[in-house]
């Protein structure tokens, strides 16, 4: 894999020298989609910061499943170097500091990578507008075309429609609540397989629920008006999140 992205720089800076091209999302996943058959990439990304417009990612981790159910397909575990100083305050939380990164690729190496292991997927992850935001800030830095999933789910959201009297949706909470242990909490991958776990547990309770397509899904988190427009106001990606055709969050 290593090869195949350092052997494509020339041709991702001969295409930083253009404008971006528009691409459109991935062809949308029927409303009717069983969660339960769902082919999904689950990711994190641990960054220099929380401010989506300028901070940059340092590490990015992913896994597929379908439905409830890892796929053969090996993980992605990336370091990034983000182009700027790691502020002290962001390596107490996750450990990667300037000396970790230094022979990191940078983002428009790790990208092709990553929307191409998204394709056709639909993508989870906990405060995921948070983490396609600065994905997609990242790629209009370097001017690259930039592939939406076909679909994307909030783990937090989907929590916060089930147990709507909890106070707290942070992944903590969430894995406590469905017996999930989080190994390796803020490294990316850590996180991503703690996600993962926890989205192969929520799958039942959503049923239970009748949540049990992707549209049902969607329409779940779009009631979620407070959280939408709290994560919205600070520049998340809400508007991949929501059904289409619905209301847009500015």
């Amino acid at each position: 894999m290593r090869q195949r992205l350092i052997g494509g720089i020339g041709r991702l800076l001969a295409g930083m020298r253009s404008p971006p091209r528009a691409l459109p999302a991935h062809p949308l996943l029927p409303a009717d989609e069983p969660l339960a058959s769902l082919p999904v990439v689950v990711l994190d990304t641990e960054t220099t910061g929380l401010n989506v417009r300028r901070d940059r990612i340092v590490s990015l981790g992913a896994l597929q499943l379908r439905g409830g159910h890892p796929e053969a397909v090996p993980a992605l575990d990336y370091l990034v170097h983000p182009g700027v100083k790691i502020p002290a305050r962001s390596s107490a939380i996750h450990g990667l500091t300037d000396a970790s990164i230094a022979f990191a690729p940078p983002f428009a190496l790790v990208a092709p990578a990553l929307l191409a292991y998204w394709q056709r997927r639909v993508l989870v992850g906990h405060n995921i507008a948070f983490d396609l935001a600065i994905l997609r800030h990242e790629a209009e830095r370097v001017r690259l075309p930039f592939r939406p999933p076909a679909a994307v789910l909030d783990i937090g959201l989907l929590y916060a429609g089930l147990r709507p009297r909890v106070a707290s949706i942070t992944l903590e909470t969430v894995a406590e609540d469905f017996g999930v242990a989080i190994d390796g909490r803020h490294t990316a991958l850590g996180d991503a397989e703690a996600t993962a776990r926890i989205w192969t547990r929520l799958l039942p309770a959503l049923g239970q629920a009748g949540v049990a397509t992707l549209g049902a899904a969607r329409a779940l988190m779009a009631r979620q008006r407070d959280l939408l427009h709290s994560q919205g106001r600070i520049g998340w990606a809400v508007d991949d999140l929501l059904p289409p055709g619905g209301p847009r969050h500015g």
